[in-house]
């Protein structure tokens, strides 16, 4: 996913796309030598590696040189009015953010695992974890509104629920994102189910083919479209969003907490705050451990565009852990601040940590 109010420079977009196109060949050599998971990350950090420093050397020849347009998507969209109208933010103009009111770090707090993830095995079905749900990557790109889940071009996107599929073809005239364009082919199904009242819509986008229409019901696991990479894409993958009472930008909250947790694996929700008990305004780094080792960054939620769980009130969180002990550890105005937690298989991991 790329693109907002300001394109990225040609460095960071150098690295994503060859960080992505590592990923993909990594899972497809994986795959043929039926490798196992542990094997499949060493093999993709690997890739990654040995990527950095070519990516940083090209991006010093061509650091004047301006990144072409992401690929032109074609087709055409028809938004269904029934069930619910799906109004979509305007390009220059967006609508403002839903309020959600925090809760309090003692509450307590249910999963809501609606949504099953839409590759199937063998794909890959974790999100890429250099761009997740709002990060800006290395600084220099816009606030991600959603999580990318790296496959190649052709593998089949499933339906993660059942419902009506709401929008289906491209977003050149009618507006889903940051502008025109933004997602290239994509699918956007309104959930049977609504938490609390509100309706719940997933998005699917970057699609290379859309295989339904609007008003058309589909069931769990039904094939939506192909992975691709029209619209504001580097290399293929389906991006996906998860909106909260509006078919609308703005409204989008963090897929990780919805999407079921792969086979064996679980979330990491929480809440870094300060003494005074209000959040962290700032986007803090948290480092994840386990067994000593680093494993994964995670950045708090920006102050604008994307939104905390309603049922959670974070302002960070990520899936897929391995069940076990973990240290968060982040730096925070020059001293660091450390904090042990448990991941279980199947289930969100709640963690308060207080700094300042």
């Amino acid at each position: 996913m790329l693109g907002q109010d300001n394109r990225p420079g040609l460095a960071p977009q150098i690295w994503f796309a060859l960080a992505m196109a590592a990923i993909v060949l990594s899972l497809l050599v994986a795959h043929h030598l039926e490798l196992d998971d542990g094997a499949v990350q060493e093999v993709v950090h690997l890739q990654i590696e040995r990527l950095q420093a070519s990516a940083a050397e090209k991006a010093d020849q061509e650091a004047d040189e301006e990144t072409p347009p992401g690929q032109e998507p074609s087709g055409s969209v028809v938004e269904r009015d029934d069930p619910v109208a799906t109004p979509t933010p305007e390009w220059l103009s967006p609508t403002p953010r839903p309020t959600v009111t925090r809760r309090p770090p003692d509450e307590a707090r249910r999963d809501h695992y609606w949504l099953e993830r839409p590759i199937a095995p063998p794909g890959n079905a974790s999100p890429m974890r250099f761009y997740p749900y709002a990060s800006r990557m290395d600084g220099s790109y816009p606030i991600h509104h959603g999580i990318d889940i790296v496959n190649p071009a052709g593998t089949p996107v499933l339906a993660p629920a059942s419902g009506v599929v709401v929008v289906a073809g491209d977003d050149d005239t009618q507006v889903y994102g940051a502008r025109p364009g933004f997602y290239g082919l994509l699918v956007v199904v309104q959930l049977d189910q609504r938490y609390q009242g509100m309706p719940i819509y997933v998005l699917m986008g970057h699609l290379s083919e859309v295989h339904v229409g609007v008003g058309q019901h589909v069931a769990v696991s039904e094939v939506l479209g192909l992975v691709g990479e029209t619209g504001y894409a580097e290399a293929p993958h389906v991006h996906t969003e998860v909106r909260l009472g509006r078919n609308d930008y703005m409204h989008t909250v963090n897929p990780e907490l919805w999407y079921r947790p792969v086979e064996g694996r679980g979330t990491l929700a929480g809440l870094l705050m300060t003494r005074d008990g209000e959040p962290v305004d700032t986007e803090a780094k948290l480092v994840l451990r386990r067994d000593g080792q680093y494993l994964y960054e995670v950045f708090t939620y920006p102050s604008e565009q994307v939104n905390p769980d309603p049922e959670w009130g974070e302002n960070f969180a990520i899936g897929d852990l391995q069940p076990g002990t973990w240290t968060a550890e982040v730096f925070f105005r020059g001293v660091l601040y450390t904090a042990e937690f448990q991941i279980s298989a199947g289930r969100t991991t709640w963690l308060v940590m207080e700094v300042g």
